[in-house]
């Protein structure tokens, strides 16, 4: 199999037209109305075979001889030879910022799903276990005749809140035009990045405070007012019973006072930490440090059951001014929101209540 590096420079030597597919500001209009990005259109009109080490936009930049990776990047204005290599600007720019927002890997890793809608309004799901005791709630045998336990799945009361997280680029396109596409990229995931980041600190938000539908995280407090002990991290991980604690999201200090229990100083955890970077994981949780969450608390969660994300249609760029060079004030954004699905799969322990 050829490299993807091989695959575009027989692309870009095609003695074909450099265009399979007319480009046109109608497959960007057709990728809008449908919620989705120019590749997706693409790949229709021209399949990615098994072989290819390419995906449908990829081939497009081959064809129409424009590099956007390594030493011999081209320039910006290589998008703008033509009318048609213009097209693919926006696409160019919405990878990058995806990118940048898949590199913070924190959101993922507190998900349970994510859900599309069509709307700037959405009432979740959730699983009512307020009137029913322990016994109710287990799924056992039994006796011929008895009734089946019943556990009752609602709608919520109140909408979840939608919010827009973006940002505008302020630059002009002759003071970007020169500079390489590799070297804009880096910029462009940053972008993606920090969008990321303010989605994680709304989403911590409504995993403490609820999503509005009167579903705060339950609040433990250690035995001594101000100090964490290994007893209390133990207490606190037995309180998720039946669910599991797989997930501690907490600010530095909080983590730094984890990883310096007794309990914790295992000399092959130490050097596993220094050769990967990777945190110890108490009682097998996943440690998140975030200066977000409260001083003196930290919280946990079973991410498989905490946490939906809702988003109207993923990231969206201003895909006409883009093509027409018209970078400065152009807007890049995302609209989603998050809602709480069941209510003890995420709690809180406060260091310090007193």
């Amino acid at each position: 199999m050829a490299s993807p590096a091989h695959e575009a420079e027989a692309l870009r030597n095609d003695p074909q037209h450099p265009f399979d597919i007319p480009l046109s500001e109608d497959l960007l209009i057709q990728a809008r109305s449908r919620g989705v990005g120019l590749t997706e259109i693409l790949e229709e009109l021209d399949p990615s075979q098994g072989d290819s080490t390419l995906d449908a936009f990829e081939r497009q930049l081959a064809r129409a001889g424009i590099r956007i990776q390594g030493t011999h990047s081209d320039t910006i204005d290589r998008f703008f030879a033509s009318t048609e290599s213009a097209i693919l600007f926006p696409e160019y720019v919405s990878r990058s910022v995806r990118i940048g927002m898949t590199d913070f890997r924190a959101l993922n890793q507190i998900l349970a799903t994510r859900t599309r809608i069509d709307s700037d309004t959405y009432k979740t799901l959730f699983m009512d276990e307020s009137a029913q005791t322990a016994a109710d709630r287990r799924l056992a045998r039994l006796a011929e005749g008895a009734e089946l336990p019943c556990i009752e799945i609602k709608s919520s009361e109140h909408t979840v809140k939608i919010r827009k997280y973006g940002r505008y680029i302020e630059v002009s396109y002759e003071a970007l035009r020169r500079k390489t596409i590799a070297v804009v990229s880096v910029f462009l995931k940053a972008i993606g990045y920090q969008i990321q980041k303010d989605k994680f600190e709304e989403a911590l938000a409504v995993l403490v405070d609820g999503d509005g539908n009167s579903n705060p995280a339950a609040v433990s407090n250690t035995a001594a007012d101000g100090t964490l002990a290994y007893a209390d991290l133990v207490d606190f991980a037995l309180s998720f019973h039946p669910y599991q604690m797989n997930v501690i999201i907490a600010p530095p200090a909080v983590v730094k006072t984890i990883l310096t229990l007794d309990e914790f100083k295992d000399p092959s955890t130490g050097m596993n930490f220094q050769a990967t970077g990777d945190l110890v994981t108490p009682f097998g949780a996943q440690i998140i440090p975030n200066s977000a969450v409260a001083a003196n608390t930290l919280i946990g969660l079973d991410r498989r059951y905490a946490l939906e994300e809702v988003f109207e249609t993923g990231l969206l760029v201003e895909s006409d001014r883009l093509i027409r060079r018209q970078l400065e004030g152009t807007a890049i954004s995302e609209v989603a929101g998050f809602a709480r699905i069941i209510q003890p799969a995420a709690r809180v322990l406060d260091i310090d209540w007193a």
